[in-house]
Protein backbone atom coordinates (compact mmCIF):
# COMPACT_ATOMS: atom_id res chain seq x y z
CA UNK A 1 0.00 0.00 0.00
CA UNK A 2 1.10 3.55 -1.01
CA UNK A 3 1.92 5.92 2.51
CA UNK A 4 -0.41 8.73 2.73
CA UNK A 5 2.99 10.57 3.51
CA UNK A 6 3.74 9.93 -0.14
CA UNK A 7 5.18 13.90 -1.93
CA UNK A 8 2.56 15.61 -3.46
CA UNK A 9 4.85 16.17 -6.69
CA UNK A 10 6.11 12.32 -6.59
CA UNK A 11 1.93 11.35 -6.15
CA UNK A 12 1.16 13.26 -9.17
CA UNK A 13 3.79 11.71 -11.34
CA UNK A 14 2.93 8.42 -10.39
CA UNK A 15 -0.82 8.91 -11.30
CA UNK A 16 0.11 11.18 -14.34
CA UNK A 17 2.58 8.70 -15.63
CA UNK A 18 0.01 5.80 -15.15
CA UNK A 19 -2.37 8.00 -16.67
CA UNK A 20 -0.23 8.27 -19.98
CA UNK A 21 0.54 4.94 -20.04
CA UNK A 22 -2.96 4.01 -20.89
CA UNK A 23 -3.14 1.67 -23.81
CA UNK A 24 -6.76 1.97 -26.05
CA UNK A 25 -7.84 -0.51 -28.64
CA UNK A 26 -10.09 1.48 -30.90
CA UNK A 27 -9.06 1.56 -34.53
CA UNK A 28 -9.28 4.89 -35.66
CA UNK A 29 -8.59 7.80 -32.98
CA UNK A 30 -10.29 10.07 -31.08
CA UNK A 31 -10.01 13.47 -31.65
CA UNK A 32 -8.48 14.14 -27.74
CA UNK A 33 -6.08 11.72 -29.66
CA UNK A 34 -4.94 14.09 -31.63
CA UNK A 35 -3.63 16.72 -29.71
CA UNK A 36 0.34 17.75 -29.95
CA UNK A 37 1.33 15.34 -27.29
CA UNK A 38 5.36 16.42 -27.76
CA UNK A 39 4.21 19.77 -26.15
CA UNK A 40 6.54 21.07 -22.98
CA UNK A 41 4.07 23.90 -23.13
CA UNK A 42 0.56 25.58 -23.14
CA UNK A 43 -0.92 25.30 -27.13
CA UNK A 44 -4.08 26.76 -28.27
CA UNK A 45 -6.98 24.50 -29.04
CA UNK A 46 -8.75 24.37 -31.96
CA UNK A 47 -7.66 28.46 -32.77
CA UNK A 48 -9.93 29.87 -35.16
CA UNK A 49 -12.49 27.83 -34.46
CA UNK A 50 -13.06 27.50 -30.55
CA UNK A 51 -10.74 29.86 -29.49
CA UNK A 52 -10.87 33.01 -31.35
CA UNK A 53 -10.79 36.77 -30.47
CA UNK A 54 -14.05 36.14 -28.77
CA UNK A 55 -14.26 35.11 -24.99
CA UNK A 56 -13.90 31.47 -24.45
CA UNK A 57 -14.19 29.74 -21.53
CA UNK A 58 -14.10 26.03 -20.01
CA UNK A 59 -13.62 23.30 -22.45
CA UNK A 60 -14.91 19.90 -21.63
CA UNK A 61 -14.99 16.94 -24.20
CA UNK A 62 -17.47 14.56 -24.61
CA UNK A 63 -16.09 10.46 -23.86
CA UNK A 64 -15.84 9.53 -27.41
CA UNK A 65 -14.19 12.90 -28.91
CA UNK A 66 -16.97 14.08 -30.85
CA UNK A 67 -17.88 16.71 -29.01
CA UNK A 68 -16.60 20.03 -27.65
CA UNK A 69 -18.73 21.91 -24.69
CA UNK A 70 -17.36 25.50 -23.47
CA UNK A 71 -18.73 28.94 -22.89
CA UNK A 72 -18.93 31.98 -25.16
CA UNK A 73 -19.03 35.31 -23.17
CA UNK A 74 -19.72 39.08 -24.08
CA UNK A 75 -16.64 41.44 -23.93
CA UNK A 76 -18.09 43.28 -21.02
CA UNK A 77 -17.39 43.67 -16.47
CA UNK A 78 -20.43 44.59 -16.05
CA UNK A 79 -23.12 42.99 -14.22
CA UNK A 80 -25.21 42.41 -17.45
CA UNK A 81 -22.17 40.01 -18.64
CA UNK A 82 -24.00 37.26 -20.43
CA UNK A 83 -22.60 33.84 -20.72
CA UNK A 84 -23.74 30.77 -23.08
CA UNK A 85 -22.75 27.31 -23.35
CA UNK A 86 -21.97 26.14 -26.82
CA UNK A 87 -20.75 22.84 -28.07
CA UNK A 88 -18.69 22.08 -31.73
CA UNK A 89 -18.67 18.47 -33.17
CA UNK A 90 -15.85 16.63 -34.43
CA UNK A 91 -16.67 16.00 -38.25
CA UNK A 92 -14.48 14.58 -40.77
CA UNK A 93 -11.16 15.41 -38.70
CA UNK A 94 -12.13 18.88 -38.17
CA UNK A 95 -13.95 20.62 -35.75
CA UNK A 96 -17.27 22.49 -37.01
CA UNK A 97 -18.12 25.92 -36.27
CA UNK A 98 -19.67 26.03 -32.76
CA UNK A 99 -23.40 26.13 -32.14
CA UNK A 100 -25.03 27.62 -28.73
CA UNK A 101 -26.86 24.31 -27.24
CA UNK A 102 -30.45 23.97 -27.18
CA UNK A 103 -31.06 24.58 -23.89
CA UNK A 104 -28.64 27.65 -23.66
CA UNK A 105 -29.17 31.14 -25.08
CA UNK A 106 -31.00 33.06 -22.32
CA UNK A 107 -28.98 33.12 -19.04
CA UNK A 108 -25.43 33.40 -17.63
CA UNK A 109 -24.57 29.90 -17.81
CA UNK A 110 -21.15 28.87 -16.68
CA UNK A 111 -18.88 25.77 -18.37
CA UNK A 112 -20.35 22.15 -18.80
CA UNK A 113 -19.12 18.85 -17.46
CA UNK A 114 -20.11 15.62 -18.68
CA UNK A 115 -20.37 12.64 -16.88
CA UNK A 116 -17.95 9.84 -17.67
CA UNK A 117 -20.34 7.86 -19.10
CA UNK A 118 -21.62 10.44 -21.38
CA UNK A 119 -25.03 10.38 -20.21
CA UNK A 120 -25.78 13.63 -18.24
CA UNK A 121 -24.15 17.06 -18.90
CA UNK A 122 -24.08 19.31 -15.70
CA UNK A 123 -23.70 23.15 -15.96
CA UNK A 124 -24.64 26.18 -13.76
CA UNK A 125 -26.78 28.78 -14.46
CA UNK A 126 -28.16 32.09 -13.08
CA UNK A 127 -31.33 30.79 -14.37
CA UNK A 128 -34.56 30.46 -11.84
CA UNK A 129 -34.43 27.58 -9.65
CA UNK A 130 -38.52 26.32 -8.89
CA UNK A 131 -39.66 26.91 -5.61
CA UNK A 132 -36.59 29.70 -4.70
CA UNK A 133 -37.16 32.75 -4.10
CA UNK A 134 -34.08 34.35 -4.62
CA UNK A 135 -31.85 34.15 -8.35
CA UNK A 136 -28.62 32.67 -7.74
CA UNK A 137 -26.15 30.27 -9.33
CA UNK A 138 -27.62 26.83 -9.26
CA UNK A 139 -26.48 23.02 -11.04
CA UNK A 140 -28.54 21.91 -13.50
CA UNK A 141 -27.85 18.75 -14.92
CA UNK A 142 -29.20 17.35 -18.85
CA UNK A 143 -29.80 14.24 -20.08
CA UNK A 144 -29.00 12.73 -22.73
CA UNK A 145 -31.45 11.38 -25.41
CA UNK A 146 -32.33 10.32 -28.78
CA UNK A 147 -32.78 13.68 -29.96
CA UNK A 148 -29.49 15.46 -28.05
CA UNK A 149 -30.58 16.52 -24.26
CA UNK A 150 -33.08 16.45 -22.28
CA UNK A 151 -34.79 20.06 -20.99
CA UNK A 152 -32.86 21.26 -17.70
CA UNK A 153 -33.59 20.12 -14.57
CA UNK A 154 -32.04 22.02 -11.29
CA UNK A 155 -30.50 19.69 -8.63
CA UNK A 156 -32.65 19.25 -5.53
CA UNK A 157 -31.21 19.82 -1.76
CA UNK A 158 -28.68 19.32 -0.79
CA UNK A 159 -26.98 20.15 -3.51
CA UNK A 160 -28.63 23.68 -4.74
CA UNK A 161 -29.38 24.00 -1.13
CA UNK A 162 -32.78 26.60 -1.51
CA UNK A 163 -31.12 29.19 0.90
CA UNK A 164 -29.75 32.23 -1.19
CA UNK A 165 -26.68 30.05 -1.66
CA UNK A 166 -24.84 30.16 -4.63
CA UNK A 167 -23.78 26.29 -6.23
CA UNK A 168 -22.02 25.76 -9.07
CA UNK A 169 -18.94 24.24 -10.76
CA UNK A 170 -20.20 20.33 -9.97
CA UNK A 171 -17.87 17.38 -11.27
CA UNK A 172 -18.89 13.95 -11.10
CA UNK A 173 -17.03 10.90 -10.58
CA UNK A 174 -17.91 7.45 -12.20
CA UNK A 175 -19.82 6.12 -9.18
CA UNK A 176 -21.91 9.30 -9.24
CA UNK A 177 -19.74 11.31 -6.28
CA UNK A 178 -19.67 15.16 -7.17
CA UNK A 179 -17.53 17.31 -6.42
CA UNK A 180 -18.55 21.07 -6.71
CA UNK A 181 -18.49 24.79 -5.42
CA UNK A 182 -20.36 26.31 -2.84
CA UNK A 183 -20.52 29.63 -0.23
CA UNK A 184 -23.32 27.64 1.80
CA UNK A 185 -20.98 28.22 5.26
CA UNK A 186 -19.72 31.82 4.38
CA UNK A 187 -21.99 33.78 2.34
CA UNK A 188 -19.31 35.25 -1.15
CA UNK A 189 -16.47 32.67 0.26
CA UNK A 190 -16.62 30.15 -1.90
CA UNK A 191 -15.22 25.95 -1.05
CA UNK A 192 -15.34 22.65 -2.46
CA UNK A 193 -17.14 20.45 -1.55
CA UNK A 194 -18.04 16.08 -1.79
CA UNK A 195 -21.45 14.80 -1.86
CA UNK A 196 -22.04 11.09 -2.65
CA UNK A 197 -24.72 9.67 -4.51
CA UNK A 198 -26.04 6.86 -2.72
CA UNK A 199 -29.84 5.31 -2.55
CA UNK A 200 -30.80 7.53 -5.49
CA UNK A 201 -29.72 10.62 -3.89
CA UNK A 202 -26.72 12.89 -2.74
CA UNK A 203 -26.18 12.74 0.67
CA UNK A 204 -24.89 16.05 3.01
CA UNK A 205 -22.29 17.75 0.86
CA UNK A 206 -18.69 17.56 3.30
CA UNK A 207 -16.11 20.53 2.82
CA UNK A 208 -12.84 19.61 1.65
CA UNK A 209 -10.17 19.79 4.03
CA UNK A 210 -7.42 22.39 4.24
CA UNK A 211 -5.24 20.93 1.87
CA UNK A 212 -7.67 21.69 -1.05
CA UNK A 213 -9.48 24.52 0.34
CA UNK A 214 -7.39 27.83 1.60
CA UNK A 215 -8.92 30.79 3.55
CA UNK A 216 -9.41 32.85 -0.36
CA UNK A 217 -11.77 32.01 -3.17
CA UNK A 218 -11.87 27.68 -3.91
CA UNK A 219 -13.71 26.84 -6.85
CA UNK A 220 -14.56 25.24 -10.10
CA UNK A 221 -12.82 21.60 -9.35
CA UNK A 222 -12.86 18.84 -11.81
CA UNK A 223 -12.52 15.23 -10.38
CA UNK A 224 -11.10 12.24 -12.29
CA UNK A 225 -13.26 9.44 -12.99
CA UNK A 226 -11.71 7.39 -10.14
CA UNK A 227 -11.33 10.15 -7.65
CA UNK A 228 -7.56 9.86 -8.14
CA UNK A 229 -6.81 13.55 -9.25
CA UNK A 230 -8.73 17.19 -8.21
CA UNK A 231 -8.20 20.15 -10.12
CA UNK A 232 -9.37 23.41 -9.04
CA UNK A 233 -9.19 27.51 -9.38
CA UNK A 234 -8.02 29.22 -6.50
CA UNK A 235 -8.69 33.51 -6.92
CA UNK A 236 -7.64 35.55 -4.09
CA UNK A 237 -8.80 39.08 -2.56
CA UNK A 238 -9.32 42.46 -4.30
CA UNK A 239 -7.39 44.81 -2.09
CA UNK A 240 -6.14 46.82 -0.25
CA UNK A 241 -4.95 44.98 1.19
CA UNK A 242 -4.23 42.73 -1.88
CA UNK A 243 -4.07 38.57 -0.57
CA UNK A 244 -3.24 35.68 -2.28
CA UNK A 245 -2.12 31.91 -1.61
CA UNK A 246 1.78 32.25 -1.49
CA UNK A 247 2.38 30.75 -4.63
CA UNK A 248 0.10 32.58 -6.61
CA UNK A 249 1.78 34.74 -9.74
CA UNK A 250 0.88 38.52 -10.23
CA UNK A 251 3.14 41.16 -12.02
CA UNK A 252 3.59 44.87 -11.67
CA UNK A 253 0.93 47.63 -11.81
CA UNK A 254 -2.42 47.45 -9.94
CA UNK A 255 -2.38 43.43 -8.46
CA UNK A 256 -5.76 42.08 -8.88
CA UNK A 257 -7.20 38.99 -7.91
CA UNK A 258 -6.70 36.49 -10.66
CA UNK A 259 -7.32 32.08 -10.89
CA UNK A 260 -4.34 29.95 -10.13
CA UNK A 261 -4.91 26.33 -11.10
CA UNK A 262 -3.92 23.81 -8.40
CA UNK A 263 -3.78 19.65 -7.97
CA UNK A 264 -3.85 17.58 -5.74
CA UNK A 265 -3.66 13.57 -5.45
CA UNK A 266 -6.12 11.20 -3.60
CA UNK A 267 -3.99 8.67 -1.73
CA UNK A 268 -5.59 6.49 1.13
CA UNK A 269 -8.75 8.28 0.89
CA UNK A 270 -7.17 11.13 1.53
CA UNK A 271 -6.45 14.29 -1.02
CA UNK A 272 -2.52 15.29 -0.49
CA UNK A 273 -1.52 19.32 0.04
CA UNK A 274 -2.85 20.96 -3.51
CA UNK A 275 0.24 22.00 -5.57
CA UNK A 276 0.32 25.01 -7.53
CA UNK A 277 0.60 23.90 -11.73
CA UNK A 278 3.99 25.31 -13.07
CA UNK A 279 5.51 25.22 -16.68
CA UNK A 280 3.08 28.01 -18.00
CA UNK A 281 -0.34 26.33 -16.76
CA UNK A 282 0.15 29.64 -14.67
CA UNK A 283 0.65 33.06 -15.29
CA UNK A 284 0.12 36.35 -14.30
CA UNK A 285 -3.57 36.29 -16.19
CA UNK A 286 -6.59 34.61 -15.12
CA UNK A 287 -6.53 31.01 -15.47
CA UNK A 288 -9.02 28.99 -14.60
CA UNK A 289 -11.84 26.04 -15.26
CA UNK A 290 -9.50 22.86 -15.78
CA UNK A 291 -10.43 19.47 -17.27
CA UNK A 292 -8.89 16.17 -18.33
CA UNK A 293 -9.27 14.80 -21.81
CA UNK A 294 -11.31 11.63 -21.11
CA UNK A 295 -8.05 9.18 -21.40
CA UNK A 296 -6.15 11.48 -18.82
CA UNK A 297 -3.31 12.35 -21.30
CA UNK A 298 -4.37 16.18 -21.65
CA UNK A 299 -5.22 19.48 -19.38
CA UNK A 300 -7.46 21.54 -20.82
CA UNK A 301 -7.25 24.71 -19.20
CA UNK A 302 -8.95 28.65 -20.03
CA UNK A 303 -6.09 31.73 -19.72
CA UNK A 304 -6.05 34.97 -20.46
CA UNK A 305 -2.89 35.06 -21.03
CA UNK A 306 -2.44 37.76 -23.64
CA UNK A 307 0.60 40.26 -24.97
CA UNK A 308 -0.84 43.01 -22.57
CA UNK A 309 1.32 42.87 -19.61
CA UNK A 310 2.61 45.86 -17.65
CA UNK A 311 4.97 46.38 -18.47
CA UNK A 312 5.16 44.99 -21.50
CA UNK A 313 8.19 43.31 -23.00
CA UNK A 314 8.43 45.42 -26.05
CA UNK A 315 6.97 48.62 -26.80
CA UNK A 316 3.92 48.40 -28.33
CA UNK A 317 3.02 50.74 -31.64
CA UNK A 318 -0.38 51.52 -33.22
CA UNK A 319 0.20 48.77 -35.72
CA UNK A 320 1.27 46.21 -33.20
CA UNK A 321 -1.19 47.33 -30.57
CA UNK A 322 -4.53 46.81 -33.38
CA UNK A 323 -3.27 43.34 -34.29
CA UNK A 324 -3.02 42.13 -30.39
CA UNK A 325 -6.45 43.19 -30.38
CA UNK A 326 -8.25 41.49 -32.93
CA UNK A 327 -6.50 38.45 -32.48
CA UNK A 328 -6.45 35.46 -29.93
CA UNK A 329 -3.79 37.54 -28.20
CA UNK A 330 -6.43 40.31 -26.76
CA UNK A 331 -6.44 38.98 -23.28
CA UNK A 332 -10.09 37.75 -23.87
CA UNK A 333 -10.22 34.07 -22.36
CA UNK A 334 -9.00 31.14 -24.71
CA UNK A 335 -8.86 27.44 -24.61
CA UNK A 336 -5.22 25.84 -23.90
CA UNK A 337 -4.05 22.33 -23.83
CA UNK A 338 -1.42 20.75 -22.42
CA UNK A 339 0.17 17.32 -22.25
CA UNK A 340 -0.36 15.85 -18.63
CA UNK A 341 3.40 14.04 -19.03
CA UNK A 342 4.33 17.83 -19.20
CA UNK A 343 3.81 18.76 -15.77
CA UNK A 344 6.53 16.32 -14.55
CA UNK A 345 9.43 17.86 -16.27
CA UNK A 346 11.96 18.67 -14.28
CA UNK A 347 10.08 18.40 -11.10
CA UNK A 348 12.02 19.24 -7.94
Amino acid sequence: MVSSRIPVTAGLMLVFGALASAAFSQSAKKSYELLPANNNVPALFAEGTISTPNDEEGGVFSPDGNEFYFTVLNPTTTAARISLLCVSHWRNGVWSKPEVVAFSGKYFDLPARVSPDGKTLYFSSSRPIPGQKERVLGIWKVERTADGWSEPVALPAPINSGDGHWNWGASVTGDGTMYFTSDRDQPGRPQIYRAKFADGSYQTPEKLGPEINSEFNDSDPFVSADESLLFFTSVGEEGPPFRHRADALYTGGFPYARGEIYASVRVGGKWTQAKHLEHGVNTVADEGYPSLTPDGKFLIFTSGRSAFTVPVAKRLDMQELERNLHSTNNALGNIYTIPVSALNRNEK
